[in-house]
């Protein structure tokens, strides 16, 4: 018996691969639109973390900034081929895959948010 992948087009029309997928692609775009808007493009220096005991704890250069939503973007990735591969032999781990990338990236725009108000 061969192994093949699942059909494409049938796995983007079942209801809930295409919501999840959507909504990952969505709030990723978002998260890269409002750093780019928000957060000046010079070469001055901007807060990269905060941790409640210490404070701001550290700094870099604007462009690292963006360091959060490219993560977010490789694990949307990641779980979106995972779930594509799996989605023959099982619809649920697959969707599983595809719920957890739309939650991290619903967790990329709050640490978007929080990125944001810290250096505005």
């Amino acid at each position: 018996m061969k192994w093949r992948f699942y059909p494409i087009k049938l796995y983007f029309a079942s209801l809930p691969v295409a919501i999840l997928t959507g909504v990952s692609v969505v709030l990723n775009i978002f998260s890269w639109m409002w750093l780019w808007v928000q957060i000046p493009r010079s070469g001055d220096q901007v807060f990269l973390h905060y941790n409640v005991l210490f404070g701001v704890d550290q700094v870099g250069e604007s462009w690292k900034i963006f360091y959060v939503p490219l993560l977010g973007l490789f694990i949307f990735l990641i779980n979106l081929s995972l779930s594509w591969i799996l989605y023959r032999t099982d619809k649920f781990m697959a969707q599983t895959l595809l719920f957890f990338a739309a939650l991290c990236q619903v967790f990329v725009v709050i640490a978007t948010f929080l990125l944001i108000f810290l250096n505005v």
